[in-house]
């Protein structure tokens, strides 16, 4: 378990306690081979912002893990399955655990062939991958002058959560439209926010500022109602908390629902399941991106592994790496390059953990973190949480 600073906290629109706070957490995985290769891999914290639980979910498929052959990890993931319930119950209750596991497997396969990733999985599509810049809610005024900095900094792209209040969701997007011209891309995502009707309405006013996407407007689980806003609204919709699995991404194809797709290997089944998605999404002829829950180094490593293999990936993905202050791979954070970072082409994911800085950053968790509760944002106090956004406005 790791804690590694960030530059600034960021709210989140879910009020998740300890979401956004000033340092990201994360569960490092390791697995040695008797022929003495280790892969890594990393593992979010979701629950309720406690990575004993991550780290107890990894001990309790230990017994299934050890002995096992890491290039058989396919068969191994549904053993997994048939094992935990998750055959049954779904994937995306341990997935998020399981994934560093994955994760660490495909790792060993790569440094097994002396490969990157990208390479075992195909050809390079690209040399480097794109991300987008993420403004916090806040003043019309303050994003837009966020904005034209993010733009200098060389992003194309612009984020922003919509699905507060519509006049207020209007201005902003007018005030950060106005303040960097036509053509940076601006997306904002609803987070499932509006009612059908209410979801037409707001993205038809919103259409004159030209938004690239409007991220998951309308509830994931009614995909007929996605559809209808799709086809009412002259701006693409990009499917989130719908297309989380690949049976997800599959049933938002079928229904017609998305222009594009938001995948998160940490959801279901991995990077394993995020290529059968890229790849189903490739096949119906839409572009993918990748969602981010906050990722360290060795993750990062793994998702532009996964931008370089498959050639959907053509838009800017989402990433809090711009964040980080330190990261605990050799050499320290990942540069970027404008928006751009390179794809590691070191065997397997192309990146090594320094033992000095997990040390460090163990260490701070244990310290600075794991001796604090989270805290809960004031919905009372702070106009970002202001209620109607977690009720839905009515049509």
């Amino acid at each position: 378990m790791v804690a590694v600073p960030q530059l600034r906290e960021y709210r989140s629109s879910w009020r998740r306690k300890g979401h956004g706070t000033s340092a990201q957490c994360s569960v490092l995985v390791e697995l040695l081979t008797d022929e003495g290769l280790i892969g890594i891999g990393e593992s979010p914290v979701v629950y309720a912002g406690h990575p004993e639980v991550t780290v107890a979910l990894l001990k309790g498929v230990e017994s299934l893990i050890l002995g096992r052959d890491p290039a058989e990890h396919d068969v191994l993931r549904h053993e997994i399955y048939a094992e935990t319930g998750m055959a049954h119950l779904g994937t995306q209750g341990l997935s998020w655990a399981l994934a560093g596991l994955d994760m660490a497997m495909w790792d060993i396969v790569g440094k097994v062939c002396g490969q990157p990733l990208h390479r075992i999985w195909g050809s390079p599509w690209r040399t480097a991958s794109t991300f987008y810049a993420d403004i916090p809610p806040a003043d019309p005024a303050q994003m837009a002058e966020e904005a034209v900095e993010w733009v200098k900094r060389g992003f194309r792209t612009l984020y922003f959560k919509v699905g507060f209040d519509p006049e207020m969701d209007i201005a902003r997007m007018a005030a950060v439209r106005s303040a960097v011209g036509a053509d940076p891309r601006i997306r904002v995502d609803a987070n499932q926010a509006w009612s059908p009707g209410a979801a037409k309405r707001i993205i038809s006013r919103m259409a004159e500022y030209q938004p690239e996407y409007i991220e998951q407007p309308v509830l994931a689980s009614n995909l007929e109602d996605m559809a209808a806003v799709r086809q009412s609204v002259p701006v693409p919709i990009l499917a989130h908390e719908a297309s989380l699995s690949v049976e997800g991404s599959l049933n938002v194809i079928k229904h017609q629902a998305a222009d594009a797709l938001q995948l998160d290997p940490r959801f279901d089944s991995g990077i394993s399941g995020a290529r059968l998605a890229a790849g189903i999404a490739e096949a119906a002829g839409l572009p993918v991106v990748t969602h981010t829950f906050g990722e360290l180094g060795v993750g990062t490593a793994a998702v532009l592994q996964l931008h370089a293999a498959h050639r959907n990936f053509i838009l800017d993905n989402q990433t809090y790496y711009w964040n980080l202050t330190d990261d605990v791979i050799r050499g320290g954070l990942l540069p970027f390059d404008g928006s751009a970072l390179q794809i590691p082409d070191g065997p397997g994911l192309g990146v090594e953990l320094d033992p000095d800085r997990v040390n460090h950053y163990a260490q701070f968790y244990e310290r600075e973190i794991a001796t604090q509760r989270p805290t809960v944002h004031s919905a009372a106090t702070e106009a970002h949480y202001e209620r109607r956004y977690i009720l839905r406005p009515r049509e």
